[in-house]
């Protein structure tokens, strides 16, 4: 009995990621036709939160939040503002295909 609730365990969660995925996907494309183009990620953030763009102008402490904050965050925040959730909908629609199209252990 056990290995039939996986199977519909599974199920549900790939049919939760599918939607996710597509969610994240149609954010994209309306975020790459809707705003101005070439607009990076925070300068989408700062138009959202203008507060946030002294957040993101302070310094991190030092260690590996700083080096975490220079090779992560900036370049994530310099990319165009459509890339962040086309790359979270396509990792939730391949996830969602592993998990429907596999078969079981």
């Amino acid at each position: 009995m056990k290995p039939v609730r996986s199977i519909q365990t599974r199920l549900v969660a790939g049919k939760m990621l599918a939607a996710l995925g597509a969610f994240f996907l149609v954010l994209a494309f309306a975020l790459a036709v809707l705003e101005p183009p070439f607009q990076s990620l925070g300068d989408l953030l700062a138009v959202l939160d203008p507060t946030l763009v002294a957040v993101l102008n302070a310094p991190p402490g030092p260690g590996m939040a700083g080096l975490v904050w220079e090779r992560v965050v900036i370049p994530v925040l310099l990319r165009p503002d459509w890339l962040v959730p086309t790359m979270l909908g396509l990792i939730c629609v391949g996830l969602a295909a592993q998990l429907t199209w596999s078969k079981p252990k």
